[in-house]
């Protein structure tokens, strides 16, 4: 007979632990005790030898699956002879180690309740068990008892109460547990009307409502959230017109996993998070024929999707002619989700037509998390509900407790404790007065929740965020001290501390950061750096990105036209710089301060996309942070599934191909016909590139049916409105084609009517220039200089720079094929003859479309 103590350290309290702890023992027939305190639980076991060792290998499989057992210290005891095993209420002490769960999402168990008309919890939107339910935004403090929750005021009931005695009941010692009798209740408010429902006469109302294209205040886990019909274009504009977001994505509520397959492509993987207790958000690519409104994500590849997080959720989809709805958080621009009914009330009311809210009250606010699908596996971009406040584990233990308040954009607080990091739920901008007070609250949050006082306070090393601002009075306060970090070193840090691979003592790693904007240590905007780091986080910036001009400071954050505008006249393109400003006098005006010296300069990586971003015509203006280079990277997904669909074959992939194949066999076949009256039996040069030949076979496709059109009806003017092709993208040659394409609205090539220099001279320009399908074709020119990997190519007189490194192997005197700007391969000159003919024809084919 022995005796064993066990201090267990994790996520052990609110997750079904002692339960399954006591389940455990009464199985092995072991004597003892188990009992929540500051550490996380204590387990005293008395038993047989053998009983006791095998409970210990059980125990961590044993465990429901919220809860994450981190570090067991066993201790040997004097055997007392006891008999029977108990649940002991929780000790009183300082923390050392204990931790909350994260809130979870209803599980199948309370979902299959809510569902059976038979069960006493049938439709109760309330409904929780040991295994889900609201933890992190429902305690008030540790260790985590029903009497330190906001439960604490709804008695049990005595079938609840049995039920939270019952070893072998799901609910023994759940402490939100609840039911219709004993729970909290549902109201329905209407402020317009003072309407006012209650329970399911409220739930019946909201529904309604919600198919009428309402919008709708809900409270949920950690706040309230705005929801309408994701599929009514005009409630989705509602909702943004009264949020003033004009453009920032919304995150889409699906029925269940069916109905968000046929929003967006899933991955196994994928459908595991979304059906999992986190349930965040999950940021996947949009199906083609999504049944969502073009509003709630425009200019986007991706969409937002979530399952409903708790029974109030699913009860809003329940006999719904809808299968999702727009769920986005109950705040205005940059402030903070509201919290409580009142609070909802007097700040939404210009958002919500009714009120969805209930008397458990919300003792944290929080906001659900968002994951990035991704080829591996998916990462998370917002910290909030299902994560926080799980604890991650440190390189190493901190002396005393550390609080870093983070930088301005996406905020959030976190607290250093022995070997973890606690972190605080997420805040978002530190924009406003509410934001700055949210951030306030989340970091005092952590202290009083683990019961730790910073001795150490972290700010971002940019003297006017307000976060430094907050971590500069803190330190003042209580005497500690203060610590500036620069803003990409702490990125890189992190990075290294998660991975395991941040350097001891005596060591240096190299990291790569690719940022927007951090203060840098010359007092410049950092943001695209190599840098060197030690243990001892002395760093040292080994390269950068050329930096840019930032017109307006701040706002050209806000205005990626102006960081386009900077980088045209960097690289010597001024005119274009002054069209960069969105239209209008004023506009135009400003862009002539592109040019003025003594702008501030950034490096940021962040600001380089974003030009790119407003050069493409995707934003001019970021009505939401990095808007820009959102939508850019939404463009070249959209390019990258392709081709990644085609890399990894299958049914999909086999019919991309065969349209392809037919795309050119079509071009070919109609290039064909036109040339057979000079040559019936000539073949495309296998040198010609073409690239796209499925619009090139369009294109001829369609020139040979206006043809038969115009020869059975009779020709008519052509109306003024009559759409013009316009001369777009990559052009073989360089600014005077470019010019030439600006003078006339559509580059047309005309047949040659006489043999004279001129007629030859405006093809040979056309061939040069490009127009319609000859954009995508490789025109052969005589090489006549070369220098190194640039070379000058000529073609009737005309002399053009080209770049010589497709075509290394061409010496002067040779015909190269030229395409954008490039010499891609070496002919001879009897098929540079041959090619040159051909390219004539197809003009001449493409003319007699373009011909009134």
């Amino acid at each position: 007979m022995i005796r064993h103590r066990l201090s267990c350290r994790g996520t052990v309290q609110g997750v079904g632990f002692r339960p399954a702890v006591h389940r455990l023992a009464a199985e092995l027939k072991l004597a003892g005790r188990v009992r929540n305190d500051g550490a996380g639980a204590e387990i005293e076991l008395e038993g047989d030898a053998a009983a006791v060792r095998e409970f210990e290998l059980r125990l961590a499989a044993a465990l429901p699956k919220l809860a994450r057992l981190v570090e067991v210290v066993v201790a040997r005891e004097e055997a007392r002879g006891e008999r029977g095993f108990r649940v002991e209420a929780s000790a009183d002490g300082p923390l050392r180690g204990a931790a909350i769960p994260a809130d979870a999402r209803v599980c199948p168990a309370c979902r299959a309740e809510l569902d059976d008309p038979t069960n006493r919890r049938h439709r109760y939107p309330f409904t929780t068990c040991t295994e889900c339910g609201p933890r992190f935004t429902l305690a008030r403090a540790l260790p985590y008892d029903r009497a330190r929750t906001s439960m604490a005021g709804f008695p049990l009931c005595p079938e609840c109460a049995a039920e939270y005695a019952d070893l072998d009941d799901r609910r023994y010692h759940a402490e939100p547990l609840c039911c219709p009798t004993c729970g909290p209740t549902l109201r329905l408010v209407d402020p317009a009307d003072a309407l006012e429902l209650r329970d399911q006469d409220a739930l019946a109302r909201a529904r309604d409502e919600l198919a009428r294209g309402a919008v709708l205040a809900v409270q949920g886990l950690g706040g309230f959230q705005l929801a309408c019909r994701a599929d009514d274009d005009s409630a989705v504009a509602r909702l943004r017109a009264r949020k003033r977001r004009p453009s920032q994505p919304f995150a889409v509520m699906a029925r269940d996993l069916a109905a968000a397959r046929a929003l967006v492509h899933l991955e196994p993987a994928d459908e595991a998070l979304l059906d999992g207790s986190e349930g965040p958000i999950l940021l996947a690519p949009r199906r083609a024929a999504a049944p969502v409104a073009a509003g709630v994500a425009p200019g986007l590849r991706d969409l937002g999707v979530l399952l409903p997080t708790t029974p109030l959720h699913v009860e809003l989809f329940r006999g719904a002619p809808y299968d999702a709805l727009v769920m986005t958080s109950g705040n205005a621009r940059h402030e903070p989700i509201a919290r409580t009914p009142d609070e909802a009330l007097a700040r939404l009311s210009d958002f919500a037509d009714l009120f969805l809210v209930h008397d458990r009250e919300v003792v944290r606010r929080a906001d659900d998390s968002v994951a990035r699908s991704s080829s591996e596996g998916a990462f998370l971009v917002r910290r909030g509900r299902g994560y926080t406040p799980r604890a991650l584990p440190l390189p190493e233990r901190v002396a005393a407790p550390v609080l870093a308040l983070g930088g301005h954009l996406q905020a959030a607080a976190c607290l250093a404790v022995d070997e973890r990091a606690v972190l605080s739920q997420h805040v978002g901008d530190l924009d406003t007065v509410g934001a700055r007070g949210f951030l306030e609250e989340a970091a005092a949050g952590l202290e009083t929740f683990l019961e730790a006082r910073a001795a150490c306070v972290v700010v971002d090393a940019h003297p006017d965020y307000p976060s430094a601002w907050l971590g500069e009075s803190l330190a003042q306060e209580r005497g500690a001290r203060l610590l500036r970090v620069q803003h990409h070193l702490a990125h890189a840090a992190a990075v290294l501390g998660e991975h395991g691979a941040f350097p001891a003592r005596g060591e240096r790693v190299g990291a790569l950061v690719l940022d927007g904007t951090g203060y840098g240590d010359d007092g410049a905007a950092w943001g695209c750096e190599w840098l060197a780091l030690d243990g001892e986080l002395v760093c040292e910036r080994r390269a950068t990105a050329q930096a840019l001009a930032l017109p307006g400071g701040e706002r050209a954050v806000r205005e990626p036209w102006r960081v386009a505008g900077a980088a045209l006249l960097a690289a010597g393109e001024r005119a274009r710089a002054t069209r960069c400003a969105p239209s209008g006098a004023r506009a135009r005006r400003r862009a002539r301060l592109l040019a003025h010296d003594g702008w501030p300069r950034a490096h940021g990586a962040g600001r380089l996309f974003e030009a790119a971003g407003a050069l493409l015509g995707l934003a001019d203006v970021n009505e939401y942070e990095g808007e820009a280079a959102a939508r850019l990277e939404a463009l070249a997904a959209t390019r990258a599934r392709r081709r990644r669909a085609l890399e990894r074959g299958g049914p999909r992939a086999r019919r991309a191909r065969v349209a392809e194949r037919r795309a050119a066999r079509g071009a070919r076949a109609a290039a064909a016909r036109r040339r057979r009256p000079c040559a019936p039996r000539a073949r495309l040069p296998p040198h010609l590139r073409v690239a796209g030949g499925r619009a090139l076979g369009a294109r001829l496709r369609g020139a040979r049916a206006a043809r038969r059109a115009r020869r059975r009806v009779p020709r008519e003017p052509a109306p003024a409105a009559r759409p013009r092709a316009r001369a777009r993208g990559a052009r073989p040659g360089g600014a005077p084609a470019a010019r030439g394409a600006r003078r006339r609205r559509r580059p047309r090539v005309r047949p040659e009517r006489r043999r004279g220099g001129r007629a030859r001279a405006r093809r040979r320009a056309a061939l040069r220039g490009g127009g319609g399908a000859l954009m995508c074709l490789a025109i052969p020119m005589r090489l006549v200089e070369r220098r190194e990997l640039v070379g000058t190519c000529d073609l009737d007189g005309v002399r053009r720079e080209v770049g010589l490194m497709l075509a290394s192997e061409a010496n002067v005197g040779d015909w190269v094929l030229v395409h954008a700007g490039y010499a891609i391969g070496v002919v001879d000159e009897a098929e540079a003859a041959r090619t040159l003919a051909l390219l004539a024809e197809v003009e001449t084919a493409i003319a007699g479309e373009d011909a009134p």
